[in-house]
């Protein structure tokens, strides 16, 4: 979005105390007066209301009906935030079909009139941190996160980092892996970072030569979204590996 002091709309300055009239006319030539007008009109320009805060040339009290470019940032659709819009996409159905009315209400209870939000901007800013109990749905990714090139197959333990995949504050993920060797028993084994004992980890393994196989673990991650695996030192025909989603 265009800031004061940084975007202009033909002769005047966004933000700019002393628009000329003639660009002020043309403005708002399409907008009666008396409107407040908050949105885009064809997506070639943006209005919006602010109130007057008595800075950029505001009158403290009053309220400013702004115009400008219509601006599609170029990072709508980058893979940085699939994982933020996976979670919010989850956040959004848990508090409509998971959250009863009483646990709706006790998150308004919890806002103050000094946060100037609803009980549901609250829950959505908490379970964007990870704070709400929920499984994230992947989706359906194009590609595997991990194949055997990617991969350390040395029958030793490696960090896997799953930040660019995961959202922040993720504790476990489903991952799933379809793999194929040229014998049985052929092993990969995944752990939470900072595990040490052979306990507490899930597996995947060939179970007939030549056949490729399905399988799916859950595994924790820790606070940086990392977890580990071993892999059998073998010349694995395939080992493919993907998120299928996450829980906060």
């Amino acid at each position: 979005m265009a800031k004061f002091g940084q975007f202009k709309f033909s002769e005047a300055q966004f933000g700019e105390k002393d628009v000329p009239s003639k660009t002020r006319n043309r403005m708002f030539a399409t907008t009666k007066l008396g409107n407040e007008v908050r949105r885009d009109k064809d997506r070639k320009v943006i209005y919006r209301v602010r109130g007057g805060k008595n800075f950029y040339g505001t009158a403290l009290g009053y309220k400013l009906q702004d115009k400008y470019k219509y601006v599609v940032p170029s990072s709508i659709n980058n893979p940085e935030g699939e994982p933020g819009r996976r979670q919010w996409i989850a956040a959004v159905h848990k508090w409509k079909y998971d959250l009863t009315p009483a646990q709706k209400e006790a998150y308004n209870a919890r806002v103050t009139s000094s946060m100037h939000m609803y009980g549901y901007n609250l829950f959505m800013r908490e379970a964007m941190k990870g704070l709400v109990d929920m499984f994230i749905d992947r989706g359906d990714p194009a590609a595997y996160d991990f194949v055997k090139t990617d991969l350390t197959l040395n029958d030793a333990w490696h960090d896997m980092d799953l930040s660019s995949i995961v959202a922040a504050g993720a504790k476990a993920v489903l991952i799933c892996g379809h793999l194929e060797g040229a014998a049985v028993d052929w092993k990969i084994i995944f752990r939470k970072k900072g595990n040490t004992n052979e306990i507490n980890h899930c597996g995947m393994d060939t179970l007939r030569a030549g056949v490729e196989r399905h399988r799916s673990c859950i595994v924790a991650v820790d606070a940086a979204r990392v977890m580990q695996y071993k892999a059998d030192s073998e010349a694995w025909t395939t080992l493919s590996l993907a998120v299928r989603g996450w829980w906060t």
